[in-house]
């Protein structure tokens, strides 16, 4: 079964509520896996930096992803 960017993030909010570096680092690999990131993985990124799900380095290593996804349009 193919592990969702939805499935990792519902993941690792479930125990702190936040998403640590390490665990970031984890959803980059997921979201750049085929090299695309789809609408959809843009739309849970977003959603979760607008909520502040991360901690500091998490941030700014998804937000990263985004900024970079965004360059690409």
């Amino acid at each position: 079964m193919t592990r969702t960017l939805e499935d990792a993030l519902k993941e690792v909010l479930a125990d702190d509520k936040r998403i640590s570096k390490y665990e970031a680092k984890v959803i980059r690999e997921l979201v750049l896996a085929d090299g695309v990131v789809s609408e959809d993985e843009k739309a849970l990124l977003e959603k979760a930096l607008a909520n502040n799900d991360f901690e500091g380095p998490a941030f700014d290593l998804l937000s990263s992803v985004l900024l970079r996804s965004h360059m690409k349009e």
